[in-house]
């Protein structure tokens, strides 16, 4: 039996779009590049962008979107959360779970029963989990201009969802860089704006090579040497955040 596969853009609102055309078919959404199709597959490209269909692409997806609303106020966020994971399934993992709500139109997240509110609810925790150690574990430091600045290499699309969070507690412009994406969230003391950004030369601040250089002596010399515990250190300070924490 054939099946529909629905390509997106990577857009919230193509995600959508697929949706709406996808719901009467057996059906498979997916942006991943490396997404391999079965030779009875039939191929459709939703491009929120392209001209002659983005104003119908995007009516088609605000239906979906505020009849989910409708049903369960907080399930467009937990989609949008789950499109910005890392995960190469992400689209059908949300399209599935979006589908069950709307298919019963009431809220799932209970039903965890179900493979298909499972995988989404496992997409969440970790998008959560991941967010919450980037609060934590990420390191600012001061340019030569003034402005913060800090790298980072996460597993999804977390970037800006940490941005309200630094916001509040730094007050002052800052500039947060995905490494992995490509991507940097600048803030100018009163707005975001995501500028491409594969590379970054950044000069310091005299200060702060001063205090990356006492964060360095504080984390060698605190250490008791007779009792190291790898196992430990690496759960409480992963050593994927690490090439980016001067003290390490």
């Amino acid at each position: 039996m054939s099946r529909k596969v629905f390509i997106t853009d990577g857009s919230e609102i193509s995600f959508y779009a697929a949706v709406f055309c996808a719901w009467r078919h057996e059906s498979h959404i997916t942006s991943a590049q490396n997404f391999q199709p079965l030779i009875t597959d039939e191929i459709i490209f939703v491009n929120a962008a392209e001209k002659n269909a983005a104003v119908k692409t995007a009516e088609e997806a605000e239906r979906v979107r505020s009849a989910l609303f409708r049903i369960d106020p907080p399930a467009p966020k937990e989609i949008c959360r789950i499109l910005s994971s890392g995960n190469l399934q992400k689209e059908q993992i949300a399209y599935l779970y979006l589908r069950e709500i709307l298919g019963q139109r009431a809220p799932a997240r209970e039903k965890t029963y179900l493979s298909c509110v499972r995988n989404a609810a496992d997409v969440l925790h970790k998008i959560g989990k991941e967010i919450e150690h980037l609060k934590g574990f990420l390191r600012f430091r001061e340019t030569a201009h003034g402005v913060y600045y800090a790298a980072c290499a996460p597993d999804n699309n977390v970037v800006p969802s940490l941005a309200p969070h630094f916001i509040r507690r730094l007050a002052c412009p800052f500039i947060i860089h995905d490494l992995s994406r490509g991507y940097a969230l600048c803030y100018n003391g009163e707005k975001t704006i995501c500028i491409e950004a594969k590379e970054a030369e950044i000069p310091l601040s005299a200060s702060e090579e001063e205090f990356a250089a006492l964060w360095a002596s504080y984390f060698k010399n605190v250490a008791i040497r007779a009792r190291k515990n790898q196992k430990q250190q690496d759960h409480l300070m992963p050593r994927r955040y690490r090439k980016f924490m001067p003290e390490t």
